[in-house]
């Protein structure tokens, strides 16, 4: 695990301007940099960067954090793979620190599969480079489908040799387990290598690391299959994964569209003609995860599939769930039964760029064109493809797209479009039927989870409709505020102690009550930073691995709004009712604290009155419940008094 000291230090020491501008185009406002957010599609600037904080936040999509969650986000990286990349970047050398001999088995394993990984690629791409088979067979086929020498290089492909276990012999000889080679698919139970007599296509992460093969047959009219794919692992999940991902982001950002071919071929000719920013989903039906891999780089996409049947059939799969994410699909289909491919060699790449631009056509309107052939003399036929359309319409967020493509669906089957609005808004409620379930279901299981949380704790659980049921969440999260803000400042008075000590020292006591399990995090992590030695600041917290964590300190640290000193030095106009944000550290922590108590005493006694009107006691029993009662009314009577707060 990188141990804390690093992570600050990569994070103190990446610029977070410098990664940004290599995204977008910043002008100057004030303190902050600001520009077209990089995550998502907008017209208006919503994008800061403040470059004396060292960190972003978009108003409209809601991202933000340090220089490693823009990383994280830019190129698709884990936490860790960030710091690392980072690390790289800024030459910095990273400390491990002990982790759980589970833990660090676990990421041992995983760096283990891509190293190998790795090992393997370099031996199919020796192969194809430095052996007379690789040569004649597998360079001769890259160099007959059209690709350059610099381009079969760029994409790192190989060549299998038609032999039984050459690459579990050199993997044996170079020291690697035999059950690695196993889980990742490149050798069998019988020490036989998968990928035999096949010219390779190596599969990379967004982050450029190989996770997996394809391989291709040589044979013609071959019984076999004609491409094999590596099973999935640890460090390879088909679903997540879009082919050469990891070299278009940069041109679909730059061209805000990416194209989404079916081939391997096809992405790599492309790109070599000069439209990098091609992925292929491999043959599959495209996925959520790939959807939004898509989505946080652009919100266009083209389908360029074969114009065949089978082409518009794949064009098709899928379409719903693009739809559904508000993304702008077009399609072209490419003439004359021709694939991406073979259709570039024949046009060329100036008359393939113009039928890209001048052939491509909105998806929806595509599929009432193709659908709706031949079927006008059909009304069952007709009604049945336009409620198919239209429940495809209703998935589209825009309630503007949405009348659009309704009144173009009913100029092309001629039906009422009063009637197609009423059918569209039945999808509607439909799906809001099935969400507001599914919302219900993950709240109750929440419910439950915390009931339980509850019950371990020694607590009994409000019931709805009691006083005491009230939620505590703006408290709560202002005390977070504060303490995320503040917490590493010193009190100017007796005790000398960080801001930290001194509101752990107030609230510890009620802990188990709080509601907010990210803010319950976060004051136990505080007081477990506190007592060994450390007081974690508003870095820190930004810095965070956990999202959620580092979610809340940015919302409480870039506002679109902060107080200027121009009001005082250019203006003359001074704040004097209190004293300047930044200087008014100690009487917000004591604000937060008492509002926080006051709170929480509130419905400790609602629930215990609630308690004594309901259960059986005896005298002396009654008796300390009631001077319990009594000496908390006080205790909350005091803070209300300090609060200048009327309790009825």
């Amino acid at each position: 695990m990188i141990s804390r000291k690093s992570i600050d230090q990569v994070i103190d020491t990446a610029r977070i301007d410098e990664l940004a501008r290599e995204y977008v185009d910043l002008r100057q406002r004030g303190a902050n940099l600001i520009g077209l957010c990089p995550f998502h599609k907008e017209k208006t600037p919503s994008f800061y960067v403040s470059p004396q904080k060292n960190i972003f936040k978009c108003f409209g999509c809601g991202k933000g954090g340090t220089p490693v969650q823009f990383v994280m986000e830019a190129e698709q990286l884990s936490f860790p793979e960030a710091i690392r990349s980072l690390a790289k970047r800024y030459h910095i050398s990273l400390e491990e620190t002990e982790r759980s001999p589970e833990t660090t088995e676990e990421d041992k394993l995983k760096e283990s599969l891509y190293i190998l990984n790795q090992f393997a690629l370099d031996h199919y791409v020796d192969n194809l480079w430095n052996t007379n088979e690789g040569q004649t067979i597998g360079l001769a086929y890259f160099r007959h489908r059209g690709l350059t020498d610099d381009t079969i290089k760029k994409f790192d492909l190989g060549f299998a040799p038609d032999l039984p276990d050459a690459l579990y012999k050199k993997s044996q000889q170079a020291g690697f387990q035999k059950e690695f080679l196993g889980m990742l698919g490149l050798a069998n139970d019988h020490d036989r290598d998968f990928f035999r007599d096949r010219v390779i296509f190596p599969i990379h992460a967004v982050g450029g690391r190989c996770i997996a093969f394809a391989g291709r047959i040589m044979t013609p009219e071959s019984k076999v299959a004609k491409y094999i794919n590596s099973p999935e692992s640890s460090v390879y999940q088909k679903s997540k994964t879009l082919y050469g991902l990891h070299l278009a982001r940069r041109s679909i950002r730059e061209q805000n569209r990416c194209i989404l071919v079916e081939g391997y071929i096809d992405v790599i000719a492309l790109s070599q003609a000069g439209f990098e920013n091609v992925v292929a989903s491999s043959g599959t039906s495209l996925t959520e995860e790939q959807i939004h891999a898509i989505k946080r780089i652009t919100s266009n996409i083209l389908l360029l599939y074969d114009g065949d049947p089978a082409g518009i059939k794949a064009a098709t799969r899928g379409m719903d769930m693009i739809l559904q994410e508000g993304l702008n699909v077009k399609i072209a289909l490419i003439p004359d039964r021709e694939d991406p491919d073979s259709y570039l060699k024949k046009v060329g790449t100036d008359a393939f760029g113009k039928f890209l631009n001048e052939q491509s056509v909105d998806f929806i309107m595509f599929r009432l064109t193709v659908e709706m052939e031949g079927i006008q003399g059909e009304p069952l036929k007709k009604a049945q493809v336009a409620s198919e359309i239209v429940r495809s319409i209703s998935k589209i967020p825009d309630p503007i797209q949405r009348a659009v493509y309704l009144r173009e669906t009913s100029d092309k089957t001629g039906i009422d479009e009063s009637s197609l609005i009423d059918s569209c808004n039945r999808f509607l409620q439909e799906d809001r039927r099935i969400r507001s379930f599914r919302m219900q279901k993950d709240a109750l299981e929440r419910d439950k989870e915390a009931l339980a949380d509850l019950s371990s704790r020694g607590h009994s659980a409000p019931k709805q409709g009691d006083a005491s049921s009230a939620s505590d969440a703006f408290q709560e999260k202002d005390l977070c505020r504060v303490l995320m803000l503040f917490g590493d400042r010193l009190r100017e008075t007796e005790p000398i102690i960080p801001f930290a000590q001194y509101i752990i020292d107030n609230i510890i006591d009620t802990l188990p009550l709080f509601e907010d399990a990210t803010i319950r995090r976060v004051i136990e992590e505080t007081e477990l930073q506190l007592n060994e030695g450390n007081v974690p600041g508003l870095q820190y917290f930004i810095g965070h691995e956990s999202q959620d964590i580092a979610n809340l300190a940015l919302e409480f640290t870039m506002s679109k709004f902060e107080y200027s000193s121009n009001w005082s030095d250019k203006m003359g106009i001074y704040l004097l009712t209190q004293k300047e944000p930044e200087e008014n550290a100690l009487e917000d922590i004591r604000q937060a604290i008492l509002r926080f108590k006051l709170k929480k005493y509130n419905k400790f006694i609602a629930e215990l009155e609630k308690k004594l009107k309901e259960a059986q006691y005896s005298e002396e029993e009654l008796e300390l419940e009631l001077k319990s009662l009594q000496h908390i009314v006080i205790q909350r009577n005091e803070i209300a008094a300090m609060l200048r707060t009327v309790i009825i």
